[in-house]
């Protein structure tokens, strides 16, 4: 009886290493899908939160630009009234430019409006924009800012408009271009 061949079915609670493998397999498959379910779910939350913050921005958005032209309105209603009132009054015109004037930066200052000014300071590009230089005698002019011709304007701190000014420099001509007979025929010279 040595070739008998076990029939005995397997211990109870014992099972083949194909049926352990299928059950792992299983409980793999079922722990990634619950993981895919998951991140399904949290990419829709992030995606539903992108698009309620872009909603937001913009809501926020056009509620700043309607509070400002809400309080430019009155300037524009200041400004109708004296087109209006017209008259051959030139003291009287100046004087009601001027107060829409003042009513007008009063308004941009609320939002955080603040002119400044460079001149007699170092040049510094990152507040002033040199459009010209213009020759000077006095070394301590040198890279100062000599003269302004248009304020800069920052809100809260940040520059959003340099200002246009003309920089001293010593010894430079003021077109900031040589002379074209000083030049002569230089620039042919290194192609011969």
């Amino acid at each position: 009886m040595d070739n008998a061949v076990n029939t005995q079915p397997p211990a109870a609670g014992r099972k083949g290493p194909v049926t352990q493998l299928v059950e792992r397999v299983y409980e793999l498959e079922v722990i990634a899908q619950t993981l895919k379910n998951d991140y399904l779910r949290a990419l829709a939350d992030f995606d539903n939160f992108r698009k309620r913050m872009e909603r937001e921005i913009e809501s926020r958005k056009r509620e700043g630009i309607e509070a400002l032209i809400c309080d430019l309105l009155p300037v524009l209603d200041n400004f109708e009234r004296a087109l209006c009132a017209g008259g051959d009054n030139a003291n009287g015109i100046k004087k009601g430019v001027e107060l829409i004037y003042r009513q007008l930066l009063n308004v941009l200052e609320g939002y955080g409006l603040k002119g400044f000014s460079c001149v007699g300071e170092e040049f510094d590009p990152r507040r002033a924009e040199a459009v010209d230089y213009v020759e000077c005698p006095a070394t301590e002019q040198d890279n100062r800012v000599v003269e302004e011709l248009c304020r800069g304007y920052e809100v809260n701190g940040r520059v959003i408009r340099p200002a246009r000014v003309k920089v001293g420099k010593s010894g430079v001509q003021t077109k900031g271009r040589p002379d074209p007979e000083e030049i002569g025929d230089k620039k042919y010279e290194s192609n011969n």
